[in-house]
C-alpha cells in the first residue's frame, strides 16, 4: 500500500490535554467513566477493534511483575470497573479487545509485550475474572502485528 492511498495523518506528538482538562473539571471526583486507548474499524474482519495498552511500570520489576508476567486478573479487584466496562463496550459494538501488556523504551523489559485477546470478563468469578488468550511478543514483533491491524483500518480507494 503506497502512503498516498491512506486518508490518514501519522501521530506525531501525543495528546494528554484531553486527560488534564477532565482531571480539572472533576476536581477530584472520582471519575465513573474510562479513557481507552483506540478503536478502530478493521477492514478485514468487518468489525471494531479496541485496544488498550497496560504500563507495566518499573517500580514493578522488583517485585518480579514484568510485561510478561503482569495480567488484569492479579490487580482486577483495584480496577474491575475498567476491564467490566471496556468487555461490555466490545460486547455493544461487535468488537475484538484486546490488551497489550509493555513497558517504557529504555527499560529493563523494554522487550517484553504481553498481547492479551479478552475472550470473556466476568466479575464475579474471583479467580480468573478476566479470560484473554495471551502471545508472548518481542517489541518488534507486536510492532508488526500493530501496523498490520492499523493498516487494516485504513480507508483505500
Amino acid at each position: 500500500m503506497k502512503e498516498t492511498d491512506i486518508h490518514s495523518k501519522p501521530l506525531m506528538h501525543d495528546d494528554i490535554s484531553a486527560f488534564e482538562f477532565v482531571k480539572e473539571m472533576l476536581k477530584g471526583d472520582p471519575t465513573c467513566a474510562i479513557n481507552f486507548d483506540r478503536i478502530q474499524w478493521d477492514n478485514e474482519e468487518k468489525r471494531y477493534v479496541i485496544v488498550e495498552f497496560l504500563l507495566c511500570d518499573e517500580k514493578q520489576f522488583k517485585r518480579g511483575i514484568t510485561p510478561y508476567t503482569s495480567h488484569p486478573n492479579r490487580y482486577f479487584h483495584k480496577n474491575a470497573q475498567k476491564f467490566i466496562s471496556l468487555w461490555e463496550l466490545a460486547q455493544c459494538l461487535g468488537a475484538k479487545l484486546y490488551l497489550v501488556n509493555y513497558s517504557k523504551k529504555g527499560t529493563e523489559h523494554e522487550g517484553e509485550i504481553l498481547l492479551m485477546e479478552v475472550i470473556k470478563v466476568d466479575e464475579d468469578d474471583k479467580i480468573e475474572p478476566v479470560k484473554t488468550i495471551n502471545t508472548k511478543m518481542t517489541r518488534e514483533e507486536f510492532s508488526k502485528w500493530f501496523r498490520e491491524l492499523n493498516r487494516r483500518g485504513c480507508k483505500k480507494d
